[in-house]
């Protein structure tokens, strides 16, 4: 069996070109259907042309299947209705419309606040938006690898949010602002490229 490397280029038929096209290994997050969880850190091969996941080598197997595996928790919050509005908003503008549902929206959302300081000190300040206020009248449910709930936690002590429901209506307030007004397109990109793998 040969073993890829980052970097390393190959040729591929890729399914979303429907083509042969060139690839480049890289390291991404691999969203699973069954059960529904991100594996992070990936080694896939990348199609130049779309930039989606051509192939994944036999040698992430073992990855894929430790992050299906993995144990998870149910994250239930309440959020003011509008912000759920929002939730369903950016599933519209980062998944198309996708029938996967909030899930992995909010679980994207989770993980780069519990990974990037800077997104989760904009969370904060997005906690005095108006937006983030009002009575919190509407259940969100997320089953969430125990993981990236550890590391939200963390990162909440960090940054000075008390809860995770005060993370929650953060997250969506500053993705509003992030995603649906393109204030980082980058943030917005890497949403779409990951739900499009979902």
């Amino acid at each position: 069996m040969k073993i890829w490397k980052k970097d390393e280029e190959t040729r591929v038929l890729c399914p979303h070109c429907e083509r042969k096209t060139d690839a480049v290994f890289q390291r991404r997050s691999v969203p699973l259907s069954s059960p529904n969880v991100i594996a992070e850190n990936v080694l896939v091969a990348v199609c130049r042309e779309c930039d989606g996941i051509a192939v994944i080598p036999r040698q992430s197997t073992p990855k894929l299947r430790e992050a299906a595996q993995m144990p998870k928790e149910t994250l239930n919050v309440r959020v003011p209705g509008h912000l759920e509005d929002v939730l369903y908003l950016l599933i519209d503008r980062v998944a198309q419309g996708s029938d996967s549902g909030k899930s992995p929206v909010l679980r994207y959302l989770l993980h780069e606040f519990g990974n990037n300081p800077a997104f989760a000190r904009r969370v904060k300040l997005h906690l005095e938006d108006d937006l983030a206020q009002g009575p919190a009248d509407q259940d969100v449910s997320v089953r969430v690898p125990s993981y990236i709930l550890l590391a939200v936690d963390q990162m909440a002590g960090i940054v000075g949010i008390r809860n995770r429901s005060e993370v929650v209506r953060g997250i969506l307030a500053s993705a509003k602002e992030d995603v649906l007004e393109e204030n980082d397109p980058a943030l917005s990109g890497a949403m779409a490229r990951a739900m499009a793998v979902a």
